[in-house]
């Protein structure tokens, strides 16, 4: 007998009933699918590599906080970081939820992609490498149109490097950027714990960081993976305010030290934004 071929609605089905009977249902990208890449991230000092990470920029949407994210790679520079990890939803995308058209200050595709290649940060020296999260996927879904990969295609500083999960190969250690799905859990830490519970030994990084949910949280050295939930650079919309929710708006500079064995040390440098900037496109 071959497994029954369930339809997206019936999925939606299943998931909404388990969930009603007091279970945990998370979608987890198939780690086959993610690439693995090797930036020339800098080296430090000794076996020390220094790396910036940011999510959900969401450019196109009117709470969108261009200042606060030129401001963070302004200090990467600084910091002698010469690679950010951009773990999805690039822009704002369309049609996510009712409503949402009324939050963007740009509109469609072509509009979204242009306004990206025109206004995302260009900092001499740094190169980001971007994976598409849901509302980049969001003009996939509607045309056919992979809006990251169009964006990076015009950008020689930044490089589309897949579809919700990466890895990225620094020395001997293995470092993943993802994009997530679901709402934020009463715990922040949980919905982490559970990705690193759901990875197979194989696809275990050394370090993972977690976009989509717009806050921060860690996991030191669980499961022996450093789990980190990254902010965003999007303030309040008045979908979170519908949702009781309030963004860290925050990018992250990491310092890891390696040695033949693997992982000896991480340092974490957040910057956070507390002030936002109203109508800052």
């Amino acid at each position: 007998m071959t497994a029954p071929d369930f339809d997206k609605a019936t999925n939606v089905t299943l998931i909404e009933e388990l969930k009603k009977r007091g279970y945990f249902v998370s979608k987890v990208p198939p780690t086959a699918s993610g690439k693995t890449f090797t930036p020339d991230i800098r080296q430090m000092s000794g076996r020390k590599y220094r790396f910036g990470v940011v999510s959900c920029t969401h450019l196109g949407s009117k709470y969108q906080q261009l200042t606060h994210l030129y401001t963070f790679y302004q200090y990467c520079k600084r910091k002698q970081v010469n690679t950010v990890l951009h773990c999805g939803d690039l822009v704002d995308g369309e049609k996510i939820y009712r409503g949402h058209e009324y939050e963007l200050h740009t509109h469609g595709a072509s509009a979204q992609k242009k306004y990206t290649v025109d206004n995302y940060p260009k900092v001499a020296g740094i190169k980001t490498l971007v994976i598409m999260g849901n509302h980049d996927e969001s003009f996939y879904k509607t045309s056919g149109y992979n809006v990251v990969e169009a964006i990076c295609a015009e950008r020689d500083d930044m490089e589309y490097v897949g579809d919700y999960l990466a890895y990225i190969n620094i020395d001997n250690i293995r470092v993943a950027i993802m994009h997530a799905d679901g709402g934020v859990a009463y715990a922040r830490s949980y919905r982490v714990q559970r990705i690193i519970e759901q990875l197979s030994p194989e696809a275990k990084p050394h370090l993972i960081f977690v976009g989509h949910w717009h806050v921060n949280a860690m996991i030191p050295a669980y499961r022996n993976v450093e789990g980190v939930s990254i902010g965003a650079f999007q303030s309040q919309t008045p979908y979170l305010v519908r949702k009781g929710l309030m963004p860290n708006v925050s990018g992250l500079v990491v310092e890891v030290e390696v040695n033949d064995k693997g992982l000896v040390g991480v340092k974490y440098d957040w910057r956070h934004f507390y002030i936002m900037k109203k109508n800052d496109y």
